[in-house]
């Protein structure tokens, strides 16, 4: 009775000691699911929060950029640069600079801020042209020589040729002074001109402040067309002045052919540029009414004389004048290139003569006659 009076105890103490073993254990583990489901809480948290710093980042950086676009006026320096233009360093962009500079320091209306700023830029190149011009004043006084030089380079038939050809054209350069470079440095317009056509037209297309509105007379808007075509005329009747003045150096001696080319295009240019924007044609007509200008004062004798010039030399009326027609110049090309291409054949055949004869003379029998 009482063995089994401990065994009862003793299963009920085991039973006792398995309940708490099993509540200890489930203690256990909820403390571990709640500091799961804690952290992952938290980590949620910290995404958000971060997610929602970095966009409100941005959107106070774009805030702050539409602030200084709205606030600034064209009468401010950095308007273009806060619109997004006059960015970087290429012609354009300085172009856009020089005009903003220009508006905002002299409180000139646009049409008269691309006059000026114009004016100024080619106002700086003119030592450029005065040295173009008097190379090609030097030129014209050995144009014979140099022409013929020039057509032995061309017509030359073999290596040799050209060779002799050349050195004789760059004798008659040295002796005369004359220096090829100084011809092209008129071309360093190019860029600048390309710099006003493109800046003055993103200008016109955005439009910057004051370009509806400060324009002259008939084209008051300059972001719209000129709606009479009267800048495109201008142009075309100026450019047509100095083509016939000789050219922007004014010592340009212009072939027939060419001159016509040149006479035309100007009047073609009208129908071209119809679409453009005031301000571009207004940048046009003030660069070409400047040219003719530039043109006038390299002619003129006191100039050159001031300037230590050479006169440009009296075309002479006997010389050889080139093709006036297309069909004259095509003829007079297709009779060149015929005389070359005989005066190659001639020296093919004379070569063929030599090999042929020297073949000849190397045989036993022929050996044997001379000795």
């Amino acid at each position: 009775m009482i063995s089994r009076t401990r065994m009862l105890k003793g299963l009920m103490a085991s039973k006792t000691c398995s309940q708490i073993g099993l509540m200890r254990s489930s203690s256990l583990i909820l403390p571990m699911k709640r500091f799961n489901s804690t952290s992952a809480s938290t980590s949620t948290t910290a995404s958000d929060i971060k997610t929602t710093l970095t966009n409100f980042d941005t959107e106070q950086v774009s805030n702050n950029a539409d602030q200084i676009a709205t606030t600034l006026t064209s009468d401010q320096a950095g308007y273009l640069h806060s619109i997004g233009l006059a960015d970087g360093w290429g012609p354009t962009a300085i172009i856009e600079r020089i005009l903003e500079i220009t508006h905002v320091y002299t409180g000139l209306p646009w049409w008269a801020t691309i006059a000026v700023a114009t004016v100024g830029i080619r106002a700086a190149m003119v030592p450029l042209y005065v040295k173009a011009s008097a190379n090609a004043a030097k030129m014209s006084h050995v144009k014979p020589e140099l022409d013929k030089a020039l057509s032995d380079l061309q017509n030359a038939s073999n290596q040799q040729e050209q060779l002799q050809a050349a050195a004789n054209r760059k004798k008659i350069m040295k002796e005369n002074d004359i220096k090829l470079s100084h011809q092209f440095y008129p071309m360093i317009q190019l860029p600048i001109a390309y710099g006003f056509f493109q800046g003055l037209r993103k200008m016109a297309n955005y439009p910057v402040e004051g370009f509806e509105t400060q324009g002259l007379a008939w084209f008051e808007n300059l972001s719209a067309v000129d709606p009479y075509c009267g800048l495109q005329i201008l142009t075309a009747a100026v450019v047509v002045g100095m083509v016939r003045s000789g050219g922007e150096t004014g010592a340009t001696q212009i072939n027939p052919l060419m001159k016509k080319l040149l006479l035309w295009l100007p009047i073609v240019s009208i129908f071209i540029t119809k679409e453009f924007s005031a301000a571009v044609v207004v940048y046009f007509a003030i660069n070409s009414t400047f040219s003719f200008f530039q043109t006038l004062l390299l002619r003129s004798h006191w100039f050159r004389t001031f300037m230590k010039m050479p006169e440009m030399a009296k075309p002479n009326p006997d010389a050889p004048k080139g093709p006036s027609t297309v069909s004259e110049w095509w003829s007079d090309f297709n009779e060149k290139n015929q005389q070359k291409l005989e005066k190659k054949k001639q020296a093919a055949n004379s070569k063929a003569d030599a090999v042929q004869k020297r073949k000849i003379s190397s045989t036993p029998q022929n050996f044997i006659k001379r000795h």
